[in-house]
């Protein structure tokens, strides 16, 4: 009896083994599907939601960085960086409500136990006018060229399992296997940009669009042969957005943003709002607080409290995706995982016209 008892505790021991090998596998081969990386701080990523949204800043310079990090409760960890930088070119001297954005933008992100890595680099272009005394339409585009790879140290097989044990040595009995480990390409993305603000209080809206990989470029890593690109295409993907702030009073705003994203069977709905407390308000002292939540759902439906700092041209968001509202929460026993924003804006001096242009704040 005792034999049997033992033995019924061995093989549940390696049926849950089995089942998180599984789990962790699947979740690795989804990644070589991929769909593109995204941050629950959409906002604080501007030129990954939209490149219409390059130069839609108060100032002459600015400096991006997020960081998410999720999964490792699976674990199969998920780890993005990204980093930016904008810099405006303006039409004539003193006036500075029309522009052209130049920068810099580069993505990593790292995916599942096989370490699914994609390395891009993109030059946003845009260009801002003014199509009211408060309004402005900036139009953008970002061409880009990345990199795609992933390891293979860890890739099993159904054959290696024998008699419930897993064998790494065993064969795999597989003759048709990747092609290529590594691809790169060409990509490009475009979006346009409306902003709305006050004259003479902080209230603000902006709304837009971003259609990424528009020309589709290949992810084959199963190509006949390496000559032939193969048949797998990245799928195009389109953000609509809204990021709205109103002035309440001297020192207090409300803000409020939502997005939707649709790429190929994807499909992604985030909104949320918050509030603005702005505790110093003495020029170059700035100092303001923001507190607010989020919620994403139809596809990995999750909770995202978010904290934010303001202080003089510095921003620091932090915010956490909690799935307590999907199936995914009994792998991730509803932790996400973490998500960090900083950004930065530079005013150069510039001398004093005789009228002053409106520009964006």
């Amino acid at each position: 009896m005792f034999r049997t008892l033992k033995r019924l505790l061995v093989n549940s021991k390696l049926l849950h083994r089995r089942i998180l090998f599984v789990l962790a596998f699947s979740f690795s081969m989804i990644s070589l599907k991929a769909q593109d990386i995204h941050f629950s701080q959409f906002g604080n990523a501007p030129i990954n939601l939209s490149p219409g949204l390059a130069g839609v800043f108060g100032g002459d310079l600015r400096f991006g960085a997020n960081f998410r990090s999720q999964g490792r409760s699976v674990p199969v960890p998920y780890t993005t960086v990204s980093g930016a930088v904008e810099s405006k070119v303006y039409w004539a001297k003193g006036k500075y409500d029309r522009f052209l954005t130049g920068g810099l933008l580069i993505n990593y992100d790292q995916q599942g136990s096989l370490k699914l890595t994609s390395v891009q680099i993109g030059i946003p272009i845009s260009l801002t006018i003014p199509i009211a005394k408060t309004s402005f339409l900036t139009l953008g585009a970002t061409p880009a060229f990345g990199q795609r790879s992933f390891g293979t140290k860890n890739l099993s097989f159904d054959a290696q399992w024998q008699d419930s044990v897993y064998d790494p040595s065993a064969s795999s009995r597989e003759t048709e296997l990747f092609q290529s480990t590594n691809l790169k390409y060409f990509d490009i993305s475009a979006g346009a940009n409306l902003r709305i603000q006050a004259q003479k209080k902080r209230s603000r809206i902006d709304i837009g669009v971003g259609m990424h990989h528009i020309n589709r470029p290949y992810h084959d890593f199963w190509s006949v042969t390496l000559a032939n690109p193969g048949n797998v295409r990245l799928q195009n993907k389109l953000s609509l957005y809204a990021l709205g702030l109103v002035q309440i009073s001297d020192n207090f705003d409300l803000t409020a943003q939502g997005l939707y994203q649709n790429q190929g069977t994807y499909r992604e709905i985030v909104y949320g709002g918050g509030i603005r407390m702005h505790l110093n308000r003495q020029p170059y002292k700035e100092l303001a607080l923001q507190i607010g939540f989020d919620y994403r759902h139809r596809y990995n439906d999750a909770l995202i409290p978010r904290v934010e700092v303001f202080y003089r041209s510095w921003q620091f968001g932090l915010s956490y995706d909690m799935n307590f509202f999907s199936d995914i929460e009994i792998i991730t026993r509803g932790r996400g995982g973490p998500e960090l924003s900083l950004s930065y804006r530079l005013y150069r001096l510039k001398p004093i016209p005789k009228f002053r242009s409106c520009e964006i704040i």
